[in-house]
């Protein structure tokens, strides 16, 4: 059998790779690899390793902050899952109206 001989590896300059990203973010993945010739997870690796370190620390949230936030968001979904039974009930009550109690 006969072995297949391995590409070399291509090395990409952090210039190449910011420039690569920023074209992504414009016209997307699928297309910025296309047009620059080269693998679409290659962008997306580049992104997570690239981008992971650069996000600033005021952007990231405390454990205390994300608790908050949780609390609000559950108290802000049981009064949406309130309000919804209402509309429900209401709904109900209406389309008995309209179909003058023939149910």
């Amino acid at each position: 059998m006969e072995q297949k001989e391995k590409k070399p590896r291509r090395k990409y300059s952090d210039e190449f790779k910011l420039e690569a990203i920023e074209l992504s973010k414009k016209i997307g993945n699928a297309k910025a690899s296309k047009e620059l010739g080269i693998y679409e997870s290659q962008i997306r690796q580049w992104k997570k390793k690239l981008e992971g370190p650069l996000m600033s620390s005021h952007e990231k949230k405390t454990y205390g902050e994300l608790e908050k936030e949780v609390r609000r968001l559950a108290k802000e979904n049981g009064y949406l899952k309130e309000i919804n039974k209402v509309l429900k009930k209401s709904t109900a009550i209406f389309s008995s109206d309209q179909m003058g109690g023939l149910k």
